[in-house]
């Protein structure tokens, strides 16, 4: 990861001279999450000016005001919607639209107001498999037609503190047990994820052993925070359930002497991303809460924060009255001074569009029995010399193709069986086993995910065991090169979201030029004789999606 930041810092300095300051302002504004007053906006609204000024990459809304109690953001589900169709409809980039929706006694969707009564998690944490997933499953489909795309959910602090009255005596915890809560977890998150929401975890490193409330003030966990605290996100890390986690404002000596974890370099960067393998985004806590905002000011909240390794920066409830403004003047002055560097700034800024593509990615399953499974084992072991226990890929290339069928519903019908098609006798007697791909593309640019990434897909001789395969619809008869610019666009975005996903993948090819990829360690075909023409997906196809993922650095076949 380290190599990789380096990269992008000097492809960044190569472009420097395109960059304008007002281009690296909106750079900047894309790491701000902020709240605003008001159910209601127009062209006119400070909110929306800000948007459109400096790219902003989210709102958080709230039902009642922190101070007053007074009506904020949300007053009916109407309302609602026509508020976040307005404030998506004004961002020319996709905006995250967030809120804290737990359930219980943190429910800004409440049920006073014509939202459906969502219970909270200690309450959950009693239900059987299925009532918790109907349950969540009513949330998520009650946030997507909200508009809202982001929910600060769920809760995966442990309840380990019977005096703690922020997290346990809030019943926002599913409970001391690190394997219960990562279940229920997983069943929040996989709800959130089929309607296209993100869910962020919190609080990171674990607030549910605290004894004070970090809205208020300074919070020392040091004597009550135990590593079983990190369980949970180890879980959900390795189940590929994380892609968002949020800071807690806690302080604890034996990791940082110095800062508490939002600030904290030792907490974000050498555990969460160098020791945990994070790799998604980073958000803050709100940054204007008691616990950092009494002992620091906003220039070194900010300035610590971004270089700790945090990507988005939440100013919530607007208690310092501070504007959008002024948050992207301070970032930019310390740029300026030195103080933070601008590798932090485009960083954060690529692991956000890459959240926005994940999210945006359908789920259309190929069949995928223990029959497609033993085949893959026989195809690895007949062909690369291997015998595997399991069909898991370490990616390394990516490999780029078109269907050479005219249609989104053809394609998928061809790469949907276990064994190959009767009319694929030119490749039948390598194997029985079908041809098939890790994504597919539709020719308007929406990505499906056909299969995981990290497991083998047959689409490419040699290479299968190292490469993730993504098909485009279209070359018709094989030979026209038609695939579209916004097939281009979401090539790019994905191939940038594979490769922080996975930071070992250095190849970029077309199926055209994998024979050239005989050179490298990566090639494993046994059978000399087994080798087949391909045109796909066009010269001037790969010209296009390489000058988009330029700034990743990844070789061609020909270097």
């Amino acid at each position: 990861m380290k190599v990789l930041l380096l990269f992008f810092t000097l492809a960044f300095a190569l472009y420097a001279k395109d960059v304008t300051e007002d281009d690296i302002k909106k750079m900047i504004g894309h790491m701000l999450i902020v709240g605003f007053d008001g159910t209601k906006v127009n062209q006119k609204s400070q909110i929306v000016q800000d948007i459109k000024k400096y790219n902003l990459g989210g709102v958080i809304l709230f039902d009642k005001d922190y101070k007053s109690k007074k009506t904020k953001n949300i007053a009916n589900p109407k309302q609602l919607k026509k508020l976040t169709k307005t404030l998506q409809a004004v961002s020319k980039e996709p905006l995250f639209i967030s809120i804290d929706q737990e359930g219980g006694k943190v429910a800004r969707l409440n049920p006073k107001d014509g939202f459906a009564k969502i219970p909270s998690a200690v309450t959950v944490s009693k239900y059987n498999y299925k009532d918790t997933v109907a349950t969540y499953k009513k949330q998520a489909q009650m946030l997507k037609s909200a508009g809202i795309n982001m929910n600060f959910a769920p809760v995966v602090d442990l309840a380990i503190n019977p005096k703690n009255k922020v997290i346990v005596g809030m019943g926002r915890s599913f409970g001391s047990d690190p394997r219960q809560v990562v279940e229920y977890a997983k069943v929040v998150i996989d709800e959130q994820s089929k309607e296209h929401i993100v869910s962020v975890l919190k609080h990171f490193p674990g607030h549910g052993s605290s004894n004070a409330d970090s809205h208020e003030g300074f919070v020392d966990v040091s004597e009550t925070w135990s590593p079983e605290e990190l369980k949970p996100y180890y879980g959900l890390l390795e189940s590929q359930h994380a892609d968002a986690i949020m800071t807690a404002h806690v302080f604890n000596k034996h990791i940082d002497k110095k800062y508490p974890a939002t600030l904290s370099y030792r907490f974000n960067t050498l555990l969460l991303r160098n020791e945990m393998k994070f790799t998604g985004v980073i958000i803050s806590d709100d940054m204007q809460m008691g616990a950092i905002a009494k002992k620091y000011t906003l220039k070194e909240r900010i300035t610590l924060a971004i270089n700790a390794g945090v990507d988005m920066l939440l100013f919530a409830n607007q208690l310092d009255n501070v504007s959008v403004e002024k948050l992207v003047n301070v970032v930019m002055s310390q740029l300026k001074a030195g103080a933070i560097p601008i590798s932090r700034i485009v960083e954060a800024n690529m692991r956000i569009e890459n959240l926005h593509t994940k999210n945006s990615i359908i789920q259309k399953p190929i069949k995928f029995t223990k029959k497609r499974e033993d085949l893959t084992k026989e195809y690895i072991k007949k062909h690369y010399g291997l015998n595997v226990k399991d069909i898991k890929i370490e990616p390394i290339a990516i490999v780029l193709h078109w269907t050479a069928v005219p249609t989104f519903n053809k394609s998928f019908a061809r790469l949907y069986p276990e064994t190959l098609p009767t009319d694929r006798a030119d490749i039948a007697k390598a194997s029985a086993l079908n041809v098939s791909a890790h994504y597919l593309v539709k020719r308007n640019g929406t990505i499906y995910q056909l299969m995981p990434d990290n497991i083998m897909a047959r689409h490419v001789i040699g290479l299968n065991y190292s490469s993730i395969g993504i098909e485009n619809v279209g070359g018709k008869d094989n030979k026209k090169e038609d695939l579209t610019h916004a097939q281009v666009i979401a090539n790019a975005k994905l191939i940038k979201y594979l490769r922080f996903k996975y930071p070992k993948i250095e190849f970029l090819i077309g199926h055209y030029e994998y024979t050239a990829m005989q050179k490298t360690g990566l090639w494993l075909e046994k059978d000399k004789n087994y080798r087949t023409k391909k045109v796909d997906p066009g010269k001037k196809f790969m010209q296009a999606v390489r000058k988009e993922v330029r700034i990743l650095g990844l070789k061609s076949s020909h270097e």
